[in-house]
C-alpha cells in the first residue's frame, strides 16, 4: 500500500479519464481501449506529468458489467505495466462488489482505487465513513477520498467528512472538487499536509497555487500536448502563462462538452467524437448517453476546434 509520501511523489501530472471503448454491436472492445491508453504512452506520457483513471465515470463504469470492470481495469493495468499510476474506480451500490473490485485492484498493481459515496441513496457523512472503514477491513489498497458532488447522490462533501477519511490508513490520496468556494479551498487547506491532492474541479491554475500536484482533464485521450503543456507551465510557477494556455483551448472545448452534456449523461459520449477524428478508436456508446447528442453543428464545431489548434499536426 503507497504511503503518504509515495503518493505525493507518483501521482503528479494531469489525471486522465480513460475512454473505455465497445463495438459496434455495443460489446467492450478491450484490444482498442488498451491500445488507445498505448498510444498516450507513445506520445510521452509518464509518471509525473500522467495519471489514468480506469473504468472511471469518463470509462462508463456505470453501464458496465462488474465482469466487464474487471476486464477493463485489468487491460489497463497491463498496458500500464507501473509507468504511469493508475487509479480505478471502484464504485457501486454494493459494497461486497467494491471489495472485489480493491482485491483486483491489488493484484493487478493499481495504485489508488476511488469510491464515492453509496450514489443511489441520499449520502451521509457517518454512511461514507462507515463505507471506506468496512472496505478497507478487506484490502491494503490505496483509497482516494473522493467528493463526487456533480452527479449520483450530489453529495457535496464537507472538508470535515474528508479529512475523518484520511485518519482511515489507507486513504493516501484527496481527490477533491466543490461548488462552495468555502469549502473548495478549506479542503486544500486541510488535504495539502495530509495526502496527495488531485484537483476534480474547474480552477485549475488555483488549485496548483494551493498545492495540488495534479488535476483532472479528459483532453489527453486525443490531445495530451494541451494538458501537459499547461502543466510544464504550472510546474514552473508561470502561472498567467499556464491560465492562458488552458484557456485558449479549455473554453471554447467546455462550450462544446456543456452542450453535449445537457443533452445527454455521461462522459465518454463527449470526448468519444474527437478520439474518431484523431485516428483513434471512440466509437459507440452505450445508453443512456446518446451518441447523436453530438449534433452536425457540434461536430462542425469540434473540427473547427482542431483546426484552430492544429492538433493534427501537434501529433
Amino acid at each position: 500500500m503507497l504511503t503518504v509520501e509515495q503518493a505525493k511523489q507518483r501521482m503528479q501530472g494531469v489525471c486522465v479519464p480513460l475512454a473505455t471503448i465497445f463495438k459496434d454491436d455495443g460489446s467492450l472492445d478491450t484490444e482498442s481501449t488498451k491500445a488507445n491508453v498505448q498510444w498516450i504512452i507513445d506520445q510521452g506520457a509518464r509518471q509525473g506529468n500522467t495519471i489514468f483513471i480506469a473504468a472511471g465515470s469518463g470509462g462508463d463504469f456505470s453501464v458496465l458489467s462488474p465482469d466487464e470492470r474487471r476486464e477493463v481495469i485489468t487491460a489497463i493495468a497491463q498496458v500500464s505495466a507501473g509507468r504511469i499510476p493508475i487509479i480505478a474506480s471502484v464504485q457501486s451500490t454494493d459494497i461486497r462488489e467494491t471489495i472485489e473490485l480493491c482485491k483486483l485492484c491489488e493484484d493487478v498493481g493499481v495504485d489508488v482505487v476511488q469510491m464515492s459515496g453509496a450514489y443511489y441513496y441520499t449520502v451521509t457523512g457517518d454512511d461514507l465513513v462507515a463505507w471506506v472503514e468496512e472496505v478497507a477491513r478487506h484490502t491494503q489498497v490505496a483509497f482516494a477520498a473522493y467528493s463526487h458532488w456533480y452527479s449520483g447522490s450530489k453529495y457535496d462533501m464537507p472538508a470535515d467528512v474528508a479529512n475523518r477519511l484520511l485518519d482511515i490508513p489507507n486513504t493516501v490520496v484527496v481527490k477533491w472538487a466543490s461548488p462552495s468556494m468555502d469549502n473548495y479551498v478549506e479542503g486544500f487547506r486541510r488535504f495539502v499536509p495530509r495526502a496527495a491532492v488531485v484537483n476534480n474541479g474547474p480552477m485549475v491554475i488555483y488549485g496548483h497555487i494551493l498545492g495540488s500536484k495534479s488535476y483532472i482533464s479528459h483532453v489527453p485521450n486525443f490531445y495530451p500536448q494541451q494538458d501537459w503543456r499547461v502543466w510544464d507551465l504550472l510546474e514552473q510557477g508561470r502561472y498567467v502563462e499556464a491560465e492562458r494556455a488552458y484557456d485558449e483551448f479549455m473554453i471554447p472545448y467546455h462550450k462544446i462538452v456543456g452542450a453535449v452534456r445537457g443533452a445527454t449523461a455521461g462522459e465518454g459520449v463527449f470526448v468519444k467524437p474527437w478520439m474518431d477524428l484523431v485516428g483513434l478508436r471512440g466509437g459507440p456508446s452505450r445508453l443512456p448517453s446518446r451518441d447523436d447528442a453530438v449534433t452536425p453543428e457540434l461536430h462542425k464545431a469540434i473540427r473547427q476546434l482542431m483546426a484552430q489548434a492544429k492538433i493534427g499536426a501537434a501529433l
